[in-house]
């Protein structure tokens, strides 16, 4: 079995992140349309000069640089156009992690917080790799990480180590949003912002703040499920934590609930979030972080 689609422990050590450099690395790249689409949502930043991928082609307007006239196009039109550029290097990439206390739970290959980190220490790679500028928020258990300075790779890899420990589980949920009240999230514009959480609801003020951080960035959602969960037989299974072990009884009944009602639930959020243009995928664990990362990288999430 793939170490990273089953690593040895849920509990991610160094040597595990150092791993995930060379996934990173090997992602190939996004194809160009869809990295520069102007979608709902994405407020990329127009910028002209030479050494810079050409994002549009449009009539001339007064305040353009005479040396980015398209004459070809201008000849034939009859009317003056001029080529409008992205600066392709310049990728600001915010990066938001939310991890509940049930995240730290999985049937097969490992937890749900496990998969969550391994995804966020490639996303974490390959901004180091591509020369993308990289922010950062993170919860788990009790504890509340963020960052906007550059150069902070290890920190971040170790925080996202220290939140694979299964003692997160019985540390408390952090029942504060990681988009509001937030300088990060508040001052975005023109970001790719990745969501990574098992959570499906939020306030209504959470709410306010989401829909303004959709408005001005391009905004993917990324949620991990075990589906494996809701097809376990009826009988008593033993559940380990810190705790020690506890017996919870399963009935056919309380499963077939608990699948309606998560996937009912599933379904509200994914329409809120494509009202705010928020672009939502959910992954089965049993897919790896590699495959979870080519599919960012396929939305321009990732370059």
């Amino acid at each position: 079995m793939s170490p990273l689609l089953s690593p040895e422990s849920p509990e991610l050590d160094d040597t595990h992140f150092a791993l995930l450099a060379s996934y990173a690395k090997h992602l190939g790249r996004a194809p160009k349309a869809i990295r520069f689409a102007t979608s709902s949502g994405e407020r990329r930043a127009r910028q002209k000069g030479h050494g810079m991928e050409m994002l549009e082609l449009r009539a001339y307007q007064a305040s353009d640089d005479l040396r980015h006239i398209d004459w070809r196009v201008t000849a034939r039109t009859g009317q003056a156009h001029t080529r409008l550029y992205a600066q392709e290097n310049d990728h600001q990439r915010l990066l938001l992690l939310d991890l509940s206390s049930s995240a730290y739970f999985g049937t097969r290959h490992t937890f749900i917080a496990t998969r969550f980190l391994q995804l966020a220490g490639i996303i974490a790679w390959r901004s180091k790799q591509q020369g993308d500028t990289l922010s950062y928020r993170i919860a788990y258990g009790n504890q509340d990480h963020a960052s906007n300075k550059s150069g902070t790779l290890p920190t971040l890899l170790n925080h996202l180590k220290n939140a694979s420990k299964i003692e997160n589980r019985v540390n408390g949920n952090n029942t504060a949003s990681i988009w509001s009240n937030n300088v990060l999230t508040s001052k975005a514009h023109n970001k790719d912002v990745i969501i990574l959480t098992d959570k499906q609801s939020w306030s209504k003020d959470e709410e306010s703040t989401l829909m303004r951080l959709a408005e001005h960035n391009a905004v993917h959602w990324i949620q991990i499920f075990d589906s494996n969960a809701f097809n376990l037989p009826a009988g008593q299974y033993q559940m380990a934590d810190n705790n020690g072990i506890k017996s919870v009884t399963i009935s056919k009944n309380s499963m077939q609930q608990a699948k309606a009602d998560f996937f009912e639930q599933n379904t509200l959020m994914r329409k809120k979030l494509a009202s705010f243009g928020i672009r939502h995928q959910i992954f089965d664990i049993s897919e790896s972080p590699e495959k979870i990362a080519r599919y960012l990288l396929s939305q321009g999430a990732l370059h």
